[in-house]
C-alpha cells in the first residue's frame, strides 16, 4: 500500500510522464488513483490516527511518476467546517494564469518541518482528464485554491515549493508541535531555515540510491 515518500527520496526531484487514457482502466492507475483518494481523504488506520483531510495531493508524493493530482475544489479557508470535495485531475495543465499575486503559507509533507512563504498567482484555470478520460476544466474560486493547485502541479515537474521561495527570510523551520501556531503567525515566523541547507538536501539526493 503506498505511502508518502520521505522528503529526501529523489524520486520527488523527477519529471512525471503523462498518463494514456487507455491506461486508465488498467490495475496501475486504479490502483494509484485508490490510493491517493485513500490518503487525501484522511482514511485512518492505527499507523496514522491522527490523519485528516488533504487539500492537495500528486502522484509522485507517493512515488508513483505520473501526471495525477487530486484537488479539494471546495477548499476555503474562510469557510469554517466546509465539505470537502476531492477530484481528480489527469495530465492537468494550466491554461490561464491571473497577473495579479499574493504570498501565502505552504508546508508539504514532502518538505517535512520545512514551511514557507510563496508567491503564486491568485486566479488559475486548469485543463485535464477526468478519471473517465474525459477532457474538463476547472477555474479555482479564491487565492488559497489557486495556490494548492499550482503547489501540486509543481509537484509533477519535480519542483518543490521551498525552490519558489523568492526571500530566504520566507524559508521557515517549523516543528511538528509548532504547525498551528505557524498558520496563525506565519508572517512574523523568525524560525529561518537556511536556503543552502534546502538545496543540499534537495540537490544532494539526485544521484542518492533509492
Amino acid at each position: 500500500m503506498r505511502e508518502f515518500l520521505e522528503p529526501v527520496d529523489r524520486r520527488l526531484n523527477l519529471y512525471s510522464r503523462e498518463v494514456l487514457k487507455n491506461e486508465l482502466s488498467s490495475s496501475l492507475i486504479r490502483g494509484v488513483l485508490d490510493d491517493m483518494h485513500r490518503i487525501a481523504s484522511g482514511e485512518r488506520d492505527e499507523a496514522h490516527p491522527n490523519r485528516r483531510t488533504l487539500v492537495g495531493l500528486a502522484a509522485p508524493q507517493i512515488g508513483e511518476l505520473l501526471r495525477i493530482i487530486l484537488i479539494d475544489t471546495a477548499a476555503d479557508p474562510t469557510t469554517p467546517n466546509y465539505k470537502p470535495n476531492l477530484e481528480f485531475f489527469i495530465n492537468p495543465r494550466i491554461i490561464n494564469a491571473s497577473l495579479e499575486d499574493s504570498p501565502m503559507r505552504e508546508g508539504c509533507y514532502s518538505t517535512g518541518v520545512i514551511c514557507g512563504a510563496v508567491i503564486r498567482s491568485d486566479e488559475v484555470t486548469i485543463a485535464g482528464l477526468n478519471v473517465k478520460g474525459e477532457e474538463i476544466e476547472f477555474k479555482s474560486h479564491n487565492a488559497f485554491q489557486s495556490h494548492i493547485i499550482q503547489h501540486e502541479i509543481d509537484h509533477l515537474n519535480g519542483v518543490r515549493f521551498p525552490s519558489r521561495v523568492r526571500d530566504q527570510r520566507h524559508l521557515h523551520l517549523v516543528e511538528e508541535d509548532e504547525f498551528q501556531a505557524y498558520r496563525e503567525n506565519w508572517t512574523n515566523w523568525k524560525k529561518y531555515y537556511p536556503f543552502e541547507k534546502w538545496l543540499e538536501m534537495y540537490m544532494g539526493q539526485c544521484d542518492a540510491e533509492i
